[in-house]
């Protein structure tokens, strides 16, 4: 017996009716024909990813190429298997690399590198409907934030690396000149390496000259410097002065006037009584 059934066109679900929307995913379910036969069961919707309660650090993650060292190091060291009757291969074959290659069509490390670059990122799998293309999108410039922080950190730890790595292989030079000194096999290098050494010798000399005229035009302007402070502290010093005289000034001006105006009151106050009082 055949029946007219229908199955969502998105997600894949089955015995949908032909004029009703997909309550998994809301899309419009696409008729066909089916056996009546014993139904499969849906497919399981993939499960949600839990949240992580907090992120893992980027020191945490893995280095690609110290991921590369490794597996060269590894395909190096593995031992070669061998053919039927004890005789090599006519390409040796790594054991933990894949069945049926060998070390000649191993992967390059750029791909290795590639790889390992996506598993850094952790950017999840692609979306596989437009519903989740905007989560997915809101992931990938998160990731990309925090990348750019740690590149940046990286970066100044990379600097950090190299003035050291700098220091060691100077300091590592001076311990082992003396006996390269004895070896006629670095004769040459050594000659070149004290025409170097003669050439910054000499304009080390010139610097240290300019250095010293330059310390002791400092020294002169310091000397020029501390004189004018101390004019300048004996000029605050007489400007305080004065402005104490200034104000004693002015306090006796106020008292002095208000004496005259006491007195004028009562010059006022004597001729109006002259003037209109009894004769």
């Amino acid at each position: 017996m055949i029946v007219a059934m229908a199955s969502c066109g998105t997600c894949g679900a089955e015995g949908l009716a032909p004029d009703r929307a997909c309550p998994r995913c809301g899309g419009m379910p696409e008729a066909e024909l089916e056996l009546d036969v014993r139904a499969q069961p849906a497919p399981k919707p993939p499960p949600l990813r839990k949240k992580r309660d907090e992120e893992l650090p980027l020191e945490l993650a893995v280095d690609p190429r110290t991921l590369v060292a490794e597996r060269a190091q590894e395909a190096h060291s593995a031992p070669i298997e061998y053919g039927l009757g004890g005789a090599a291969m006519s390409a040796p074959v790594v054991r933990g690399a894949a069945k049926g290659t060998s070390t000649a069509h191993a992967r390059d490390p750029e791909s290795e590198i590639a790889d390992d670059a996506v598993v850094l990122a952790d950017y999840g799998a692609p979306p596989t409907s437009w519903v989740t293309a905007p989560l997915y999108a809101w992931r990938v410039l998160k990731r990309q934030r925090e990348l750019k922080t740690s590149h940046a950190a990286r970066q100044v730890e990379a600097a950090h690396a190299a003035g050291v790595l700098e220091d060691a292989l100077v300091a590592f030079a001076e311990r082992v000149r003396p006996a390269a000194e004895k070896q006629s096999g670095y004769a040459v290098a050594l000659e070149d390496l004290s025409r170097a050494e003669d050439v910054l010798r000499s304009r080390d000399k010139v610097l240290a000259a300019e250095q010293d005229a330059q310390n002791a035009r400092l020294a002169q302007v310091d000397a020029r410097l501390t004189a004018l402070e101390a004019e300048l502290s004996k000029a605050q010093i007489d400007e305080r002065l004065a402005a104490q005289d200034l104000s004693s000034t002015q306090g006796a001006l106020a008292r002095e006037e208000a004496k005259l105006k006491r007195a004028e009151g009562e010059l006022r106050a004597a001729q109006q009584r002259e003037g209109g009082g009894p004769a």
